[in-house]
């Protein structure tokens, strides 16, 4: 499993496997997923992230385009219009809620 920090700080998971504990480091911002055990989605710490959306799972599609593109242009372009709209994005907002933000703020015609 990959996770990514979509916290504006440090997140530090760690795990007990047998009697090694392994600390794993998730980098904020524009920094690569980190692999971790499958079994780290059990800690009540890492449901709460999840939960919260400070951290999100990555899919093996998303993995192929960061290390393609970089970024995400996806959600720079949708941060960026949402901004024009005078919205205050939270850095935590994924695609999704980003466009239900947009389409909540765009004119009713």
């Amino acid at each position: 499993m990959y996770l990514k920090n979509e916290a504006a700080r440090l997140i530090t998971i760690n795990h007990l496997v047998g009697d090694k504990e392994t600390s794993y480091p998730i980098l904020p911002g524009e920094n690569p997923a980190v692999e971790v055990p499958d079994a780290v989605a059990k800690i009540d710490f890492v449901k709460a992230l999840l939960k919260s959306g400070d951290l999100r799972r990555v899919g093996a599609d998303e993995l192929e385009g960061e290390e393609d593109e970089g970024g995400d242009d996806v959600l720079i372009q949708l941060r960026d219009e949402a901004a024009e709209l005078g919205i205050e994005v939270n850095a935590r907002w994924g695609e999704k809620r980003l466009r239900e933000e947009i389409a909540k703020a765009q004119p009713v015609v």
